[in-house]
Protein backbone atom coordinates (compact mmCIF):
# COMPACT_ATOMS: atom_id res chain seq x y z
CA UNK A 1 0.00 0.00 0.00
CA UNK A 2 0.99 3.30 -0.30
CA UNK A 3 0.01 4.88 2.89
CA UNK A 4 -1.71 4.14 5.44
CA UNK A 5 -5.47 3.43 4.98
CA UNK A 6 -6.58 4.19 8.72
CA UNK A 7 -4.44 7.06 10.38
CA UNK A 8 -4.96 8.77 13.94
CA UNK A 9 -5.64 11.74 12.64
CA UNK A 10 -7.65 13.58 10.23
CA UNK A 11 -7.36 12.83 6.86
CA UNK A 12 -9.03 14.89 4.09
CA UNK A 13 -7.20 13.85 1.15
CA UNK A 14 -9.29 10.56 1.00
CA UNK A 15 -12.40 11.98 2.15
CA UNK A 16 -15.46 9.50 2.83
CA UNK A 17 -18.56 11.59 0.59
CA UNK A 18 -21.64 10.17 1.30
CA UNK A 19 -25.15 11.30 -0.07
CA UNK A 20 -25.74 12.90 3.61
CA UNK A 21 -22.51 14.50 4.11
CA UNK A 22 -22.47 16.40 0.26
CA UNK A 23 -25.83 17.66 1.43
CA UNK A 24 -24.48 18.56 4.70
CA UNK A 25 -21.88 20.68 2.99
CA UNK A 26 -23.96 22.01 0.07
CA UNK A 27 -26.29 23.87 2.99
CA UNK A 28 -23.35 24.81 5.14
CA UNK A 29 -21.72 26.77 1.82
CA UNK A 30 -24.95 28.21 0.74
CA UNK A 31 -25.40 29.15 4.29
CA UNK A 32 -22.42 31.19 4.28
CA UNK A 33 -22.25 32.35 0.79
CA UNK A 34 -25.30 34.44 1.56
CA UNK A 35 -24.62 35.50 4.95
CA UNK A 36 -27.62 33.44 6.29
CA UNK A 37 -26.39 33.88 10.02
CA UNK A 38 -24.64 30.71 12.51
CA UNK A 39 -23.93 27.35 10.89
CA UNK A 40 -23.59 25.05 13.69
CA UNK A 41 -22.08 22.03 13.08
CA UNK A 42 -22.22 19.20 16.34
CA UNK A 43 -20.63 15.38 16.41
CA UNK A 44 -19.78 12.97 18.69
CA UNK A 45 -15.35 12.41 18.77
CA UNK A 46 -14.45 10.39 15.90
CA UNK A 47 -17.29 11.33 13.59
CA UNK A 48 -14.79 13.81 11.66
CA UNK A 49 -15.88 17.40 12.30
CA UNK A 50 -12.65 18.29 12.06
CA UNK A 51 -12.27 16.49 8.58
CA UNK A 52 -15.69 18.62 7.41
CA UNK A 53 -14.31 21.85 8.73
CA UNK A 54 -11.56 21.07 6.55
CA UNK A 55 -13.03 20.31 3.75
CA UNK A 56 -15.87 23.19 3.91
CA UNK A 57 -12.52 25.65 4.24
CA UNK A 58 -11.49 24.01 0.91
CA UNK A 59 -15.04 24.52 -0.48
CA UNK A 60 -14.67 27.95 0.80
CA UNK A 61 -11.79 29.35 -0.62
CA UNK A 62 -12.46 27.94 -3.99
CA UNK A 63 -15.02 30.53 -3.98
CA UNK A 64 -12.50 33.26 -3.06
CA UNK A 65 -14.19 33.80 0.35
CA UNK A 66 -11.62 34.61 3.27
CA UNK A 67 -11.12 32.08 5.83
CA UNK A 68 -10.03 31.66 9.32
CA UNK A 69 -9.72 28.87 11.38
CA UNK A 70 -9.15 28.97 14.68
CA UNK A 71 -8.51 25.41 16.71
CA UNK A 72 -7.61 26.53 20.32
CA UNK A 73 -10.61 27.43 22.05
CA UNK A 74 -8.81 27.11 25.02
CA UNK A 75 -8.10 30.35 24.32
CA UNK A 76 -10.95 32.87 26.00
CA UNK A 77 -12.43 36.52 25.38
CA UNK A 78 -9.47 38.69 23.91
CA UNK A 79 -7.05 36.26 23.51
CA UNK A 80 -10.05 34.67 21.02
CA UNK A 81 -10.20 38.08 19.44
CA UNK A 82 -6.53 38.12 18.82
CA UNK A 83 -6.10 34.68 17.37
CA UNK A 84 -8.93 35.36 14.63
CA UNK A 85 -7.44 39.12 13.75
CA UNK A 86 -3.82 36.83 13.24
CA UNK A 87 -5.06 33.95 11.29
CA UNK A 88 -6.87 37.09 9.01
CA UNK A 89 -3.33 38.45 8.67
CA UNK A 90 -3.77 41.40 10.89
CA UNK A 91 -1.89 42.56 13.63
CA UNK A 92 -3.41 41.94 17.33
CA UNK A 93 -2.45 44.76 19.28
CA UNK A 94 -4.08 46.72 22.35
CA UNK A 95 -7.12 46.30 24.14
CA UNK A 96 -10.44 44.10 22.86
CA UNK A 97 -12.19 47.53 21.14
CA UNK A 98 -9.02 48.25 19.40
CA UNK A 99 -8.71 45.05 17.90
CA UNK A 100 -12.85 44.68 16.88
CA UNK A 101 -12.02 48.36 15.08
CA UNK A 102 -9.21 46.66 13.25
CA UNK A 103 -11.10 43.61 12.22
CA UNK A 104 -13.96 46.02 11.14
CA UNK A 105 -12.45 47.82 8.82
CA UNK A 106 -11.01 44.78 7.47
CA UNK A 107 -14.26 43.43 7.10
CA UNK A 108 -15.70 46.35 5.82
CA UNK A 109 -12.82 46.98 2.89
CA UNK A 110 -13.49 42.75 1.80
CA UNK A 111 -17.31 43.31 1.53
CA UNK A 112 -16.30 46.41 -0.59
CA UNK A 113 -14.59 44.02 -2.87
CA UNK A 114 -17.72 41.32 -2.58
CA UNK A 115 -15.62 38.88 -1.05
CA UNK A 116 -17.11 37.21 1.78
CA UNK A 117 -15.41 36.36 5.27
CA UNK A 118 -16.04 33.25 7.03
CA UNK A 119 -14.52 32.28 10.87
CA UNK A 120 -14.66 28.52 11.50
CA UNK A 121 -14.18 27.49 15.20
CA UNK A 122 -13.43 24.52 15.85
CA UNK A 123 -13.60 22.67 19.77
CA UNK A 124 -16.35 24.96 20.22
CA UNK A 125 -17.76 23.31 23.41
CA UNK A 126 -15.07 24.48 25.30
CA UNK A 127 -15.83 28.32 24.96
CA UNK A 128 -17.20 30.54 27.77
CA UNK A 129 -20.11 32.26 27.75
CA UNK A 130 -17.86 35.82 27.84
CA UNK A 131 -16.44 34.47 24.07
CA UNK A 132 -19.39 33.08 22.68
CA UNK A 133 -21.39 36.55 23.20
CA UNK A 134 -17.92 38.16 21.87
CA UNK A 135 -18.50 35.77 18.46
CA UNK A 136 -22.16 37.05 18.77
CA UNK A 137 -21.31 40.70 18.60
CA UNK A 138 -18.89 40.30 15.96
CA UNK A 139 -21.98 39.20 13.86
CA UNK A 140 -23.55 42.41 14.56
CA UNK A 141 -20.57 43.99 12.55
CA UNK A 142 -22.45 45.24 9.56
CA UNK A 143 -22.10 47.09 5.74
CA UNK A 144 -25.60 48.44 6.91
CA UNK A 145 -26.79 46.04 4.26
CA UNK A 146 -25.51 42.54 5.31
CA UNK A 147 -23.41 41.31 7.71
CA UNK A 148 -19.33 41.81 7.33
CA UNK A 149 -18.59 38.46 9.01
CA UNK A 150 -19.96 34.76 8.74
CA UNK A 151 -19.10 32.19 11.70
CA UNK A 152 -18.85 28.37 11.85
CA UNK A 153 -19.38 26.82 15.29
CA UNK A 154 -17.87 23.27 15.27
CA UNK A 155 -18.01 21.14 18.12
CA UNK A 156 -19.26 18.29 20.24
CA UNK A 157 -23.07 17.35 21.50
CA UNK A 158 -22.05 19.73 24.78
CA UNK A 159 -21.93 22.54 22.33
CA UNK A 160 -25.72 22.30 22.53
CA UNK A 161 -25.91 22.22 26.03
CA UNK A 162 -24.08 26.01 25.87
CA UNK A 163 -26.21 27.01 23.57
CA UNK A 164 -29.29 26.57 25.02
CA UNK A 165 -28.14 28.65 27.89
CA UNK A 166 -30.76 31.96 28.64
CA UNK A 167 -27.64 34.21 28.82
CA UNK A 168 -26.72 33.34 24.95
CA UNK A 169 -30.11 32.79 23.59
CA UNK A 170 -29.36 35.82 20.87
CA UNK A 171 -26.40 33.71 19.55
CA UNK A 172 -28.99 30.67 19.57
CA UNK A 173 -31.70 32.43 17.47
CA UNK A 174 -28.92 33.59 14.62
CA UNK A 175 -27.90 29.61 13.98
CA UNK A 176 -29.59 29.08 10.34
CA UNK A 177 -27.92 25.58 9.50
CA UNK A 178 -27.31 22.64 11.84
CA UNK A 179 -25.26 20.52 10.19
CA UNK A 180 -24.83 17.06 12.14
CA UNK A 181 -22.32 14.49 12.40
CA UNK A 182 -23.62 10.96 12.69
CA UNK A 183 -22.13 7.41 13.07
CA UNK A 184 -21.75 5.35 9.82
CA UNK A 185 -25.08 2.18 9.60
CA UNK A 186 -23.87 -1.37 9.03
CA UNK A 187 -23.57 -1.00 5.16
CA UNK A 188 -21.77 2.33 5.16
CA UNK A 189 -18.87 0.91 7.19
CA UNK A 190 -18.11 -1.88 4.58
CA UNK A 191 -18.43 0.79 2.41
CA UNK A 192 -15.96 3.03 4.06
CA UNK A 193 -13.93 0.17 5.38
CA UNK A 194 -13.63 -0.49 1.57
CA UNK A 195 -12.82 3.04 0.55
CA UNK A 196 -10.00 3.45 2.97
CA UNK A 197 -8.19 0.53 1.62
CA UNK A 198 -8.90 1.31 -1.76
CA UNK A 199 -7.50 4.82 -1.52
CA UNK A 200 -4.00 3.64 -0.04
CA UNK A 201 -3.36 1.47 -2.99
CA UNK A 202 -4.40 -1.79 -1.19
CA UNK A 203 -5.81 -2.74 -4.64
CA UNK A 204 -8.11 -5.47 -3.03
CA UNK A 205 -5.28 -7.65 -1.82
CA UNK A 206 -7.10 -7.03 1.61
CA UNK A 207 -11.07 -8.15 2.47
CA UNK A 208 -13.46 -8.69 5.08
CA UNK A 209 -15.97 -11.29 5.07
CA UNK A 210 -19.75 -10.13 5.64
CA UNK A 211 -19.26 -11.53 9.37
CA UNK A 212 -16.26 -9.08 9.99
CA UNK A 213 -18.21 -5.80 8.78
CA UNK A 214 -21.16 -7.13 11.14
CA UNK A 215 -18.42 -7.42 14.19
CA UNK A 216 -16.31 -4.13 13.47
CA UNK A 217 -19.33 -1.79 13.57
CA UNK A 218 -20.64 -3.61 16.93
CA UNK A 219 -17.33 -3.02 18.17
CA UNK A 220 -16.85 0.72 16.88
CA UNK A 221 -20.57 1.78 16.84
CA UNK A 222 -19.65 3.00 12.99
CA UNK A 223 -17.87 5.61 14.90
CA UNK A 224 -14.99 6.34 12.25
CA UNK A 225 -12.15 6.70 14.73
CA UNK A 226 -12.48 3.90 16.61
CA UNK A 227 -12.91 1.87 13.09
CA UNK A 228 -9.34 3.72 12.30
CA UNK A 229 -8.08 1.65 15.68
CA UNK A 230 -9.42 -1.81 15.09
CA UNK A 231 -8.51 -2.10 11.39
CA UNK A 232 -4.81 -0.64 12.02
CA UNK A 233 -4.75 -3.49 14.96
CA UNK A 234 -6.25 -5.66 11.94
CA UNK A 235 -3.41 -4.77 9.76
CA UNK A 236 -0.75 -6.13 12.06
CA UNK A 237 -3.04 -9.02 12.27
CA UNK A 238 -2.71 -9.96 8.89
CA UNK A 239 1.36 -10.04 8.99
CA UNK A 240 1.78 -13.32 9.84
CA UNK A 241 -0.62 -14.75 6.64
CA UNK A 242 0.58 -16.47 3.44
CA UNK A 243 0.98 -14.53 0.65
CA UNK A 244 -1.44 -13.71 -1.46
CA UNK A 245 -5.28 -12.12 -0.96
CA UNK A 246 -5.56 -11.39 2.42
CA UNK A 247 -9.02 -11.72 4.66
CA UNK A 248 -9.76 -10.09 8.20
CA UNK A 249 -12.68 -11.99 9.61
CA UNK A 250 -15.13 -11.29 12.76
CA UNK A 251 -12.07 -12.98 15.01
CA UNK A 252 -9.84 -11.16 14.34
CA UNK A 253 -12.28 -8.27 14.21
CA UNK A 254 -12.89 -8.74 18.08
CA UNK A 255 -9.22 -9.46 18.96
CA UNK A 256 -8.23 -6.54 17.45
CA UNK A 257 -11.22 -4.45 19.17
CA UNK A 258 -9.83 -5.58 22.52
CA UNK A 259 -6.45 -4.58 21.89
CA UNK A 260 -7.73 -1.18 21.15
CA UNK A 261 -9.76 -0.84 24.05
CA UNK A 262 -12.97 0.10 22.05
CA UNK A 263 -15.95 -1.56 23.06
CA UNK A 264 -19.72 -0.85 22.10
CA UNK A 265 -21.25 2.16 23.82
CA UNK A 266 -24.26 2.23 25.89
CA UNK A 267 -27.23 3.99 24.74
CA UNK A 268 -26.58 7.47 25.41
CA UNK A 269 -28.74 10.18 26.99
CA UNK A 270 -30.15 12.93 25.31
CA UNK A 271 -28.86 16.30 25.24
CA UNK A 272 -31.85 19.38 25.41
CA UNK A 273 -33.18 21.04 22.34
CA UNK A 274 -35.04 19.02 19.04
CA UNK A 275 -31.74 19.57 17.57
CA UNK A 276 -29.62 17.91 19.86
CA UNK A 277 -27.28 14.63 18.86
CA UNK A 278 -26.90 11.55 21.43
CA UNK A 279 -23.93 11.29 23.72
CA UNK A 280 -21.82 9.21 23.70
CA UNK A 281 -2.19 3.54 31.58
CA UNK A 282 -3.38 3.66 34.18
CA UNK A 283 -1.79 1.34 32.46
CA UNK A 284 1.43 0.01 34.47
CA UNK A 285 3.71 1.36 31.02
CA UNK A 286 7.36 1.69 32.55
CA UNK A 287 6.46 1.26 35.98
CA UNK A 288 4.52 4.35 36.42
CA UNK A 289 0.96 3.50 37.52
CA UNK A 290 -2.17 5.78 38.76
CA UNK A 291 -3.83 5.70 42.39
CA UNK A 292 -6.98 6.66 43.91
CA UNK A 293 -8.60 7.85 46.66
CA UNK A 294 -9.60 5.74 49.32
CA UNK A 295 -13.45 6.89 49.80
CA UNK A 296 -14.16 7.53 46.02
CA UNK A 297 -16.64 5.07 44.87
CA UNK A 298 -19.93 5.33 42.08
CA UNK A 299 -22.99 7.41 43.43
CA UNK A 300 -26.06 5.21 43.83
CA UNK A 301 -27.97 5.11 41.10
CA UNK A 302 -30.54 7.91 41.24
CA UNK A 303 -33.41 5.66 42.18
CA UNK A 304 -34.08 2.28 43.71
CA UNK A 305 -36.90 -0.47 43.99
CA UNK A 306 -39.29 0.79 46.98
CA UNK A 307 -39.94 -2.85 47.88
CA UNK A 308 -38.14 -5.96 47.05
CA UNK A 309 -39.08 -9.84 46.88
CA UNK A 310 -37.58 -11.73 49.80
CA UNK A 311 -35.16 -13.71 47.09
CA UNK A 312 -34.44 -10.10 45.70
CA UNK A 313 -33.28 -9.18 49.37
CA UNK A 314 -31.51 -12.01 49.94
CA UNK A 315 -29.61 -11.58 46.55
CA UNK A 316 -28.46 -8.44 48.06
CA UNK A 317 -26.98 -9.07 51.18
CA UNK A 318 -25.86 -12.34 49.83
CA UNK A 319 -21.97 -12.86 48.72
CA UNK A 320 -20.47 -12.92 45.59
CA UNK A 321 -20.10 -16.52 44.42
CA UNK A 322 -16.86 -18.59 46.03
CA UNK A 323 -15.17 -19.10 42.29
CA UNK A 324 -15.62 -15.81 41.30
CA UNK A 325 -13.95 -14.30 44.24
CA UNK A 326 -11.20 -16.75 43.67
CA UNK A 327 -10.70 -15.37 40.51
CA UNK A 328 -9.60 -11.99 41.50
CA UNK A 329 -6.55 -13.35 43.65
CA UNK A 330 -5.23 -11.84 46.54
CA UNK A 331 -5.82 -7.86 48.09
CA UNK A 332 -7.79 -5.49 49.95
CA UNK A 333 -11.55 -5.55 47.98
CA UNK A 334 -13.50 -3.05 47.24
CA UNK A 335 -17.17 -3.00 46.55
CA UNK A 336 -19.27 -0.98 44.52
CA UNK A 337 -23.20 -0.61 43.70
CA UNK A 338 -24.04 0.21 40.27
CA UNK A 339 -27.03 0.38 38.23
CA UNK A 340 -27.79 -2.65 36.75
CA UNK A 341 -27.37 -1.89 32.77
CA UNK A 342 -23.45 -1.21 34.08
CA UNK A 343 -23.69 -5.52 34.90
CA UNK A 344 -23.51 -6.55 31.13
CA UNK A 345 -20.87 -4.42 30.31
CA UNK A 346 -18.93 -5.49 33.40
CA UNK A 347 -19.34 -9.05 33.43
CA UNK A 348 -17.12 -9.21 30.48
CA UNK A 349 -13.96 -8.87 32.45
CA UNK A 350 -12.84 -12.05 34.49
CA UNK A 351 -11.36 -9.64 37.48
CA UNK A 352 -14.56 -8.35 38.51
CA UNK A 353 -17.41 -10.40 40.25
CA UNK A 354 -21.04 -8.84 39.60
CA UNK A 355 -23.60 -9.88 41.26
CA UNK A 356 -27.29 -8.94 41.07
CA UNK A 357 -28.83 -6.85 43.81
CA UNK A 358 -32.57 -5.54 44.40
CA UNK A 359 -30.67 -2.39 43.74
CA UNK A 360 -28.89 -2.82 40.82
CA UNK A 361 -25.53 -4.73 41.05
CA UNK A 362 -22.84 -5.35 43.05
CA UNK A 363 -19.26 -5.54 41.41
CA UNK A 364 -16.36 -6.50 43.96
CA UNK A 365 -13.17 -6.44 42.35
CA UNK A 366 -9.26 -6.21 44.06
CA UNK A 367 -8.44 -2.81 42.63
CA UNK A 368 -4.98 -2.59 40.48
CA UNK A 369 -3.73 0.81 41.72
CA UNK A 370 -2.76 1.53 45.30
CA UNK A 371 -4.53 3.87 47.19
CA UNK A 372 -3.72 7.52 46.85
CA UNK A 373 -4.97 11.58 45.89
CA UNK A 374 -4.74 11.50 42.48
CA UNK A 375 -5.89 14.77 41.81
CA UNK A 376 -2.97 16.39 43.80
CA UNK A 377 0.27 18.23 42.91
CA UNK A 378 -1.08 19.01 39.60
CA UNK A 379 0.31 18.75 36.73
CA UNK A 380 1.54 15.22 37.37
CA UNK A 381 2.95 12.36 35.29
CA UNK A 382 -0.32 9.99 37.12
CA UNK A 383 -2.89 12.09 35.32
CA UNK A 384 -1.10 11.92 32.21
CA UNK A 385 -1.33 8.86 32.06
CA UNK A 386 -5.23 8.62 32.68
CA UNK A 387 -5.38 11.03 29.39
CA UNK A 388 -3.56 9.05 27.69
CA UNK A 389 -5.69 5.75 28.33
CA UNK A 390 -8.29 7.61 27.80
CA UNK A 391 -6.86 9.12 24.61
CA UNK A 392 -6.50 5.26 23.26
CA UNK A 393 -9.82 4.34 24.26
CA UNK A 394 -11.05 7.54 21.80
CA UNK A 395 -12.66 9.32 24.97
CA UNK A 396 -10.29 12.28 25.28
CA UNK A 397 -9.08 14.52 22.60
CA UNK A 398 -7.27 17.10 24.56
CA UNK A 399 -3.57 17.29 25.19
CA UNK A 400 -1.62 15.12 27.60
CA UNK A 401 -0.93 18.11 30.40
CA UNK A 402 -1.66 15.94 33.64
CA UNK A 403 -3.86 18.36 34.72
CA UNK A 404 -7.39 17.47 35.77
CA UNK A 405 -10.16 20.29 34.41
CA UNK A 406 -13.12 20.27 31.81
CA UNK A 407 -11.49 18.17 29.12
CA UNK A 408 -10.45 15.67 31.11
CA UNK A 409 -13.42 14.80 33.56
CA UNK A 410 -15.65 15.35 30.09
CA UNK A 411 -14.09 11.78 28.70
CA UNK A 412 -14.36 10.19 32.42
CA UNK A 413 -17.68 11.03 31.85
CA UNK A 414 -17.78 9.51 28.04
CA UNK A 415 -15.94 6.43 29.57
CA UNK A 416 -18.01 6.00 32.32
CA UNK A 417 -21.25 6.58 29.78
CA UNK A 418 -19.60 3.85 27.73
CA UNK A 419 -19.76 1.40 30.68
CA UNK A 420 -23.04 2.22 31.61
CA UNK A 421 -21.98 3.20 34.79
CA UNK A 422 -22.68 6.85 36.38
CA UNK A 423 -21.17 9.60 34.51
CA UNK A 424 -19.89 11.43 37.16
CA UNK A 425 -16.30 12.92 35.26
CA UNK A 426 -14.65 11.71 38.88
CA UNK A 427 -11.89 8.90 39.02
CA UNK A 428 -13.42 7.01 41.53
CA UNK A 429 -11.98 3.64 42.15
CA UNK A 430 -14.03 1.12 39.90
CA UNK A 431 -13.52 3.80 36.76
CA UNK A 432 -9.69 3.58 37.73
CA UNK A 433 -9.62 -0.03 37.90
CA UNK A 434 -11.29 -0.53 34.25
CA UNK A 435 -8.80 1.98 32.93
CA UNK A 436 -5.95 -0.05 34.31
CA UNK A 437 -7.12 -3.32 32.52
CA UNK A 438 -5.31 -4.68 29.69
CA UNK A 439 -6.20 -3.04 26.41
CA UNK A 440 -4.31 -0.73 23.71
CA UNK A 441 -1.01 -1.12 22.36
CA UNK A 442 0.07 1.99 21.32
CA UNK A 443 3.50 4.09 21.82
CA UNK A 444 4.22 4.38 25.49
CA UNK A 445 3.00 7.26 27.18
CA UNK A 446 6.97 7.69 28.20
CA UNK A 447 7.36 9.16 24.88
CA UNK A 448 5.02 11.97 24.97
CA UNK A 449 6.68 15.10 25.71
CA UNK A 450 5.30 16.35 28.71
CA UNK A 451 6.14 19.78 28.37
CA UNK A 452 2.77 20.29 25.98
CA UNK A 453 0.66 22.83 27.43
CA UNK A 454 -3.52 22.94 27.76
CA UNK A 455 -6.28 22.66 30.10
CA UNK A 456 -6.92 19.09 31.05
Amino acid sequence: MERSPFPPTPDSAAYFQTDALERELVEATHCLRTRSGFVLLTGEVGTGKTTFLRRLMSTLEREDMVVSLVFNTYLQGNDLLAAVLRDFGLPAEGNAADNIDRLNRFLLERWQRQTTCVLLIDDAQNLDIESLELLRLLTCLESGQEKLLQIVLAGQPELLQVLAQPAIRQLSSRISKHAQLCALARDRTGDYVRFRLDSAGADGAIALDEAAITALHRASNGNPRHIHQIMDRCLYGLYGQAAGPRRIDAALIRTAAAEAGVQRRARARRYPWALAASLGGLLAVGGLILSLRPGDTHAEPASTVASASPAAASAATAPPPQHCLARLGDGARRQVQVPSGAAPYLRQHDDLCVQATAQGALVTFVPRVPDADLLQQQPNTRLQQLQYRLQQQGHYDGQLDGRFGPLTQRALRRMQQHNALPATGTPDALTLHLLALPAAHADSPNDMDPSRNGHG
